[in-house]
């Protein structure tokens, strides 16, 4: 189960931990989405071309992969790099704890600490991507929200990790005539996944030995009756 936590948090440094979507139906029918990978940076996607669609997204729309500093998320980018140091450091857990497993007198205690220490950065790393992505958002987009108003009177990805909205009167990026959905990738499911994994890893070995010993307890109460039972009969003879 360690080498498949291992391998779960390194598939996820190279996938997208979030992405937003922004489509128009009718004639002008369009699609533009961006994804944020930690190590790659942003992957714009568009149809039909984006020279086409330039200046009707509320967000600019590009294709291809560009870092966060050249579109101007400064601060998500930032963030990003952040939780990837969270990340390396919880795949290096996974590594130690998978050596321990083989090496050294005091590999138990080094590997359960590991495997803690494993589960710490995976968890951290969901939870802190899932509170903050909205905040840095925010920031990186706050000249685009000056003009357009805020988006906290609706469901918008400032105000939350994953959602949608449709085109409608409120103001915020749907008032803009786009539906929109944004949420974590897959990059993202990956680390909880693994951090499942991790807890697995603890959590199995003592529902075992509790069953066992309830298994054990159990025993030695028939044991027990089965003893007053023969006293019992002992005497009455």
């Amino acid at each position: 189960m360690l080498v498949a936590a291992l391998v779960l948090l390194v598939l996820s440094l190279g996938l997208p931990w979030w992405s937003e979507t922004l489509t128009a139906s009718g004639p002008s029918a369009a699609t533009s989405s961006q994804s944020y990978s930690p190590i790659s940076g942003v992957a714009g996607t568009c149809s039909p071309a984006c020279s086409s669609l330039a200046g009707n997204p509320p967000l600019s729309p590009f294709q291809g992969t560009k870092s966060f500093g050249s579109v101007g998320l400064n601060e998500t980018g930032a963030l990003y790099a952040g939780i990837l140091g969270v990340v390396i450091i919880g795949i290096a857990s996974v590594v130690i704890a998978l050596v321990a497993s083989f090496v050294g007198p005091i590999r138990s205690r080094l590997r359960a600490s590991a495997v803690l220490a494993a589960i710490v950065a995976s968890v951290l790393a969901c939870g802190l991507l899932a509170s903050l992505q909205p905040l840095t958002y925010r920031t990186d987009h706050l000249a685009w929200l000056s003009d357009h108003g805020a988006w906290t009177v609706a469901p918008s990805p400032e105000t939350s990790f994953w959602g949608s909205c449709a085109p409608g009167p409120s103001s915020g990026i749907c008032a803009s005539g786009w539906s929109v959905s944004w949420g974590p990738g897959p990059g993202w499911y990956l680390i909880a996944a693994a951090a499942l994994v991790l807890m697995a890893i603890v959590l199995v070995p003592v529902l075992r030995a509790r069953r066992s010993r309830s298994s054990a307890g159990s025993t030695e109460k028939k044991d027990d009756a089965v003893d007053t039972t023969d006293v019992s009969a002992g005497n009455a003879r």
